[in-house]
């Protein structure tokens, strides 16, 4: 994809739908223009590509002007340099943070449930801060009268702007944005899981009763656990494979496939929630494996495993056989 392209990529990923094609006839000709009036003069059109949109300056700060948006709470100067010195520390920070609070709940409690939901909470909680915190720097970078010297001093460091800066554009691979999504959606699986070892009732003694079966909390509830971790761990995979390769896609589905298998077995069996919960809140029919509950979960369970199975191979089929569509600009990358 030629340097114009990604320019022009990168700009109209904040136009409005509404307003794209018209930025984008406008722009183009404007770019073309430019670099035909340097090569007309006798510079290179490679330099004369570079020079007209290194010209033009961050597409961000481009965009913000076409758009004619008011105000920001952080500017379009700082702006880019905030997001990428955010997503870098949250990439650093939010692993070991997880690694580092859940191994501690884990050598305190002894107990994986736990250390797995205080390394969610944990990692969640400093995701939360660190973007907080960062915000509001570059806000006070942005807006305060004292901070000039020091945001004068910020931009300085980070240098003239360069088609080097340019967002990689994904063709036919998986985004960052599909990934993070799909993780968010792992973590949130897990959270589920883990939290349900939390719920109870008492009975009228006084006892605790469990939500969860002994032999389901003890036994297979980890396996369930290590099973949708691996699915976590398959999309990052397949992001920094580019895309779903054929391999991947099989070991992915059979890894839905054992998790889908196992979990309408216990269901269907009875064996995930605890009878005397069921019997002590007056839902009786809760616990059993034949009951309403059970078999819209197991029903569940099955569809939603099967929907997740084709998406992946459409996915596969989409990253693997698109290609792209290249300009014809001197300089492509």
């Amino acid at each position: 994809m030629t340097w114009t392209e990604r320019y022009l990529t990168a700009v109209l990923r904040s136009i409005p739908p509404s307003k794209r094609d018209d930025v984008e006839r406008e722009l183009r000709s404007s770019i073309e223009d430019g670099i035909e009036e340097r090569v007309g003069a006798g510079e290179d059109r490679t330099a004369a590509e570079r020079a007209v949109l290194e010209g033009l300056g961050d597409p961000a700060r481009l965009a913000w002007g076409y758009t004619g948006r008011p105000t920001y709470l952080i500017g379009p100067e700082l702006f880019p340099i905030y997001r990428r010195f955010l997503a870098r520390v949250l990439i650093a920070a939010v692993p070991i943070s997880a690694a580092v609070i859940g191994g501690l709940e884990w050598v305190g409690s002894g107990t994986l449930q736990w250390a797995i939901g205080a390394a969610l909470s944990g990692a969640l909680g400093v995701a939360i801060q660190t973007t907080f915190w960062m915000t509001a720097f570059f806000v006070f970078l942005d807006w305060a009268g004292p901070a000039r010297q020091a945001r004068t001093e910020i931009l300085a460091a980070a240098g003239h702007w360069t088609l080097e800066r340019l967002p990689k554009v994904s063709v036919g691979r998986i985004s960052v944005g599909e990934t993070a999504g799909e993780i968010v959606a792992v973590l949130i699986t897990l959270g589920i899981l883990v939290f349900s070892t939390t719920l109870s009732t008492t009975s009228p003694y006084g006892t605790h009763i469990a939500f969860l079966a002994d032999g389901f909390r003890t036994v297979w509830l980890p396996i369930l656990l290590v099973l949708v971790a691996i699915r976590g761990v398959d999309y990052l995979r397949a992001y920094t494979a580019g895309r779903w390769t054929p391999w991947l896609t099989v070991y992915h589905s059979l890894v839905h496939v054992a998790f889908a298998l196992l979990l309408v077995i216990l269901a269907l069996s009875g064996w995930i929630v605890n009878p005397v919960f069921g019997e002590q809140i007056g839902l009786p029919a809760l616990a059993d494996g034949q009951g309403p509950v059970m078999q819209i979960l197991a029903l569940g369970t099955l569809l939603a495993t099967g929907w997740e199975i084709l998406r992946i191979i459409f996915r596969a089929r989409r990253t693997g056989d698109r290609a792209p569509q290249l300009g014809t600009s001197t300089q492509s990358i």
